[in-house]
């Protein structure tokens, strides 16, 4: 058998093993990656040395890659003082002290062999700190031999603070329905219920622990499972609305994506009881749809006063109604009294008792005027008192609703001015103001009602989308009427006394 020369086996050897100039080339493509890459990585060798800080970290950090290349000064970017990165323990193969040093912060990875994984606040970082995700790993040669660790670290801050503050609002949310004092409960998109608050549990008899997490809502408003209106809206079965709810639903003037509507609901409390109830859509700040609040009011003793006034006003038809007749009646009797004495008096005589009877003519159609002008001013005082009660249970309510939702400052200023106007028209301001002072026009009533608020002339130009001279304008005519022309009285505090 032919015996191999040392020189042949020297030459496959050789052909078997890279050249030390493809190494190098290769070692240049990994650090170029490294350095181009757009998560923050450092590299240290097997005595802790850094021999690898990208670009990408030393945004994060603010520390040039020159001032830590060669040290073992890593923990700067991370610490205020000195003490071990994840990468120098798994360098140093201290298992243990990964758990003290990331205690309930790390865990092993999934992915990745002799890797872990954790995530922890770095108050020294940035001007604020930052939440990092970070990933070491150890590197080891073809041998097995282990040459030191790599490093990455991700910035999750923002991510972090969007969930904190998506908690936050959670619970902001889940208290201010819970401190309504409307019923109302929220489904999300699967229907089961996911607030359920202590004005409903007070109206229905069911407490929040029972209702929570099922999809048992209808139970406090109908013997059988049928939908409620806020199944209807997460369903998007708009159509559906006028079956379950006919002649009694309408869409809400006030709310986007909301109904309302009025019924009686014979299975709720011991005699029934009647609900005005509004379902709206509730959607992400991304605008996709996650369920739907319903609110609920309940109307019994107000239905029951308008049935009563109704019967009131029925009854009194019926008495005016006989009352006219009998007049009537009694108006024709008279007549043939008279013309049967003219027919046996004389004629001075006949006009004597025509005179009389005109006379008694009009003094009951006078005392019939006074008691209808008695009955107007009470019918008046009645209108004004149902318009008041309005204002204040069915118009404020809506306001307050509208205020708890996300409004820019202008919808919010505009919004706190129609309150404002709400309450004036059920106040005695605006009634003492143009009583005393008639000449006033509506422009100069707006403008003194906001100078009572305590509003200055640029916001009341803001609100009124009028100039600050034209506003100023309206304060000086306004002054003039109400005899302050040239004294330092203060308007506001004039204004003020015809509360």
């Amino acid at each position: 058998m032919d015996k191999k020369s040392p020189n042949t086996e020297d030459r496959r050897s050789s052909e078997r093993q890279p050249s030390s100039d493809s190494l190098a080339n290769e070692s240049r493509v990994l650090y170029s990656l490294l350095q181009g890459s757009p998560i923050p990585t450092f590299v240290i060798d097997s005595d802790h040395r850094v021999i690898c800080w990208n670009r990408a970290l030393e945004e994060l950090s603010g520390i040039p890659a020159e001032d830590v290349f060669g040290t073992r000064q890593q923990w700067r970017a991370f610490y205020t003082t000195k003490r071990p990165c994840m990468a120098d323990l798994l360098v140093a193969e201290a298992f243990d002290g990964i758990e003290r040093w990331y205690t309930g912060k790390y865990q092993k990875s999934h992915l990745v062999e002799e890797a872990y994984e954790a995530t922890d606040f770095f108050p020294d970082l940035g001007e604020k700190g930052r939440w990092l995700r970070f990933t070491a790993a150890a590197v080891r040669d073809a041998d097995g031999t282990l040459v030191g660790a790599v490093e990455t670290l991700e910035d999750i801050t923002e991510r972090r603070n969007a969930e904190e503050a998506l908690i936050e609002s959670e619970s902001k949310l889940k208290s201010v329905i819970q401190g309504f004092p409307i019923s109302a409960f929220l489904i999300g998109r699967d229907h089961e219920v996911v607030q359920w608050n202590r004005a409903l549990e007070e109206l229905s008899g069911i407490p929040e622990r029972e209702v929570i997490g099922t999809r048992d809502h209808w139970r406090a408003f109908y013997k059988k499972k049928r939908p409620c209106m806020a199944d209807l809206l997460v369903d998007r079965a708009l159509d559906k609305i006028s079956h379950w709810y006919t002649g009694k639903a309408s869409k809400s003037p006030l709310i986007e994506e909301a109904y309302e509507a009025t019924d009686f609901f014979p299975d709720l409390g011991n005699s029934g009881r009647w609900l005005r109830f509004t379902a709206a859509a509730v959607r992400s700040s991304q605008g996709s749809l996650i369920g739907a609040i319903e609110t609920l009011e309940d109307i019994t003793e107000n239905k029951k006063a308008e049935q009563d006034l109704r019967k009131a006003h029925d009854g009194l038809e019926i008495r005016v109604r006989e009352r006219t007749k009998e007049l009537i009646e009694s108006t024709r009797a008279l007549k043939a009294e008279v013309v049967e004495r003219r027919q046996t008096e004389q004629k001075l005589k006949k006009r004597e008792r025509e005179l009389k009877v005109k006379s008694d003519n009009l003094e009951e159609v006078n005392t019939a005027l006074k008691v209808l002008l008695k009955q107007r001013e009470e019918d008046k005082r009645e209108l004004e008192e149902k318009i008041l009660a309005n204002v204040k249970e069915i118009l404020l309510p809506y306001v307050d609703k509208l205020k708890r939702t996300k409004l820019d400052e202008h919808q919010l200023a505009n919004l706190n001015v129609i309150e404002t106007n709400l309450n004036n028209i059920i106040s005695p301001f605006i009634r003492s103001l143009t009583a005393k002072y008639l000449d006033l026009t509506p422009r100069e009533v707006q403008v003194a009602t906001l100078v009572k608020e305590g509003k200055t002339t640029k916001e009341i130009a803001e609100l009124l989308h009028s100039s600050t001279a034209a506003v100023d304008f309206h304060r000086n005519n306004i002054r003039v009427k109400l005899g302050l022309k040239n004294k330092k009285a203060n308007l506001r505090t004039h204004l003020m006394s015809y509360l």
